[in-house]
């Protein structure tokens, strides 16, 4: 912390203090002993065997100009988040005054890296969501309450103020974050609450709103006895136009029909969706995972782990989308993503929670780009999922323990720095080495120049480097009939781990959120970005690509800068000043025994068997650190770190 920052926190909270919380941390060196919880499970499955097979050495070719195939232009923003309704105030803050530094970091690393952070708020909560104006009794954002449908995820029902809603605000006017929110749908407004929610979320989000989720998993709605068990698409389309016809919507904000299961979305489209909606869709969506976690007793994951290092079954995951999304975009409609993660009810264990998912995340994100989708949706539940991109400490570890990044994070850095901020990306699946399963490559064009080339490698030795390759690749010249226009160097930012199972310690050009429960949501270490010289004889260059990795290689100077891919640290959030001369007077039992609150909100998920603890408003840390929760007023100022 600067000098300057210092003497400004202690003036504040000297002269201020009603306009900060500050919280103080219990004293003790209680460590991770004992875990309750799937955010801290330490599950550590065998990494698959080598394939038989395996070739060193691969040869791309690329073309000025662009490529056959290449998806539509998307964003860097494309991979974000998907917040569980009943979880956002734990995740992001309270109420506009208080929110999550850590958070806001997370965020904006992000941000650096794609100009922006598209995140939704709703899932299986929002289908029975209750808008309270004036106000929850307890004074809470959220109150859950005991669900009474059938679905496995043992959905709460969830009552909400708007002091959500003005929280989002706040974090979009701290980072560029665009968001997408859920309509109760279940009672098809016919108590008034649906529009409630419309009226106020257009009004408080403004132009930060990019769209309007009506229904979530309609296709589920008979099963799991939300609807009537004989629920069908022409029942779903009656109550859609019920509800468009009595919301406050007179533009294209709905997003829809977010089927996963039963229904297909060309099913959907095909009985008049995109059409009969047309004036006021935006989006039309799918929501998927590849695996469910939900039934009892849990999966053995193990034998699923290969799964999740195959570039066979990610694009198994998105292939069955290309023609919807293609219809959609030809009506003028934008496909999307709107929920995913590696396994619903939660994930698996040691799959989620592991190197493993950041490079699937990696090639699933660069798949979807590949195959027109403009974002896919990563899915947080509460502390009792493996999947998290991250996860506040529980609350009986809140004095000793920070924020877990989990590994699929790093995934969302490097899609953000591969598709970059200029919204004109547009990616090609390369299908290396003849389609091999154990490794993906896709180029990136941008106006028609080739700009980045992202490389992975999914094999875990057995032998040190015994599985790493050689990717070379040329731009132009050789047989193409096109003047060869490879760079005499390129750059390249690796993504590693010591195995497909490690859980942390991963690093992103070197750089690492750390061990688990140990992260501010700030990257650490130096920045390594690897420099290759290029063969300027022959107009090729040589990428190693060691297993398992992903390689982003940056083949411009202005790929490289339109990513945010050499700022080794950004602005960021303050978490913590450290001074001995400001004294708290909260007691220390209640504070290690409460969540920052009042000690009895329930932290929820939709996860099954999630957890009832939530974690605390404030982030913890050293004895005699304290931390700054600023009020709105101050806005919660950018901070160089």
């Amino acid at each position: 912390m600067t000098r300057g920052l210092f003497l400004f926190v202690a003036l504040f909270a000297a002269q201020a203090t009603a306009a900060v919380t500050v919280y103080t941390t219990a004293t003790g060196t209680a460590a991770m002993a004992q875990y309750t919880v799937a955010s801290t499970d330490q599950t550590v499955l065998v990494a698959p065997d080598p394939p038989a097979e395996f070739n060193p050495t691969v040869y791309i070719q690329l073309y000025d100009g662009g490529m056959t195939g290449m998806g539509n232009p998307v964003s860097g923003t494309l991979l974000g988040f998907s917040i569980e309704l009943s979880v956002s105030a734990m995740l992001m803050g309270e109420r506009p005054g208080v929110i999550r530094p850590e958070f806001l970091n997370y965020c904006a690393l992000l941000e650096a890296r794609a100009g922006g952070i598209a995140i939704r708020v709703g899932g299986n909560t929002q289908d029975k969501a209750t808008l309270n104006v004036d106000g929850n009794p307890n004074n809470h954002t959220i109150e859950k309450y005991k669900g009474t449908d059938a679905a496995p995820t043992d959905t709460p029902e969830v009552h909400f103020t708007l002091d959500l809603l003005d929280t989002m605000a706040e974090i979009s006017k701290l980072v560029n974050a665009e968001w997408f929110f859920g309509i109760p749908f279940l009672k098809t407004n016919s108590d008034g609450n649906a529009g409630l929610v419309v009226q106020y979320t257009k009004s408080i989000l403004g132009e930060k709103l990019l769209g309007l989720q009506l229904a979530n998993e309609p296709d589920l709605y008979g099963k799991h006895l939300k609807k009537w068990e004989t629920y069908s698409i022409a029942d779903f389309m009656n109550e859609t136009n019920y509800m468009i016809q009595n919301l406050p919507i007179q533009d294209q904000i709905i997003i829809g029909p977010s089927v996963c299961c039963e229904w297909t979305v060309g099913e959907v489209l095909d009985a008049g969706y995109l059409t009969q909606y047309q004036s006021y869709l935006d989006y039309v969506d799918v929501m998927h995972y590849p695996d469910n976690n939900c039934a009892s007793p849990k999966v053995d994951p193990q034998p699923l782990f290969q799964n999740y290092l195959s570039h066979s079954q990610v694009q198994g995951l998105v292939s069955p989308y290309f023609t919807a999304a293609n219809t959609a975009v030809a009506a003028g409609k934008k496909f999307m993503m709107m929920e995913t993660n590696t396994a619903s009810c939660g994930g698996f264990a040691g799959i989620s929670d592991s190197f493993a998912s950041a490079l699937w995340a990696t090639d699933y994100a660069m798949q979807m780009a590949y195959g027109n989708f403009s974002y896919g949706l990563l899915h947080f539940g509460g502390q009792n999922v493996y999947y998290n991109p991250f996860t506040p400490p529980p609350t009986n570890m809140t004095s000793v323990r920070k924020w877990n990044t989990g590994p699929i994070f790093y995934a969302q850095l490097v899609s953000a720095e591969a598709l970059g901020k200029s919204g004109n990306a547009r990616v090609v699946d390369l299908y290396i080495d003849n389609n091999a399963d154990h490794r993906a490559g896709y180029a990136i064009y941008e106006n028609g120049v080739a700009s980045r080339l992202l490389l992975v490698n999914y094999v875990q030795p057995t032998t040190p480097n015994a599985n790493d390759y050689v990717a070379t690749f040329a731009v132009g010249g050789g047989e193409t009939g096109l003047p060869a226009v490879t760079a005499a160097s390129v750059k390249v930012k690796y993504l590693r781990a010591d195995s497909v199972n490690s859980k942390d310690n991963i690093t992103w050009a070197g750089q690492t959120f750390g061990e688990q429960f140990m992260s501010d949501g700030r990257l650490q270490g130096d920045l390594d970005i690897v420099t290759i010289e290029c063969n300027t004889v022959d107009g090729t260059c040589n990428i190693p690509v060691p297993g398992p990795s992903v390689a982003l290689v940056f083949l411009t100077d202005a790929a490289l800068q339109n990513s945010g891919a050499e700022d080794a640290q950004l602005q960021t959030f303050a978490t913590t000043t450290t001074t001995a001369r400001i004294v708290a007077t909260i007691d220390q039992a209640v504070l290690q025994t409460s969540n920052g609150r009042s000690g009895s909100d329930p932290l929820g998920s939709t996860s099954e068997s999630s957890s009832s603890e939530s974690a605390g408003v404030a982030t913890t840390m050293n004895p005699f650190n304290l931390i700054l929760s600023v009020g709105a007023s101050l806005a919660i100022a950018k901070l160089l770190i």
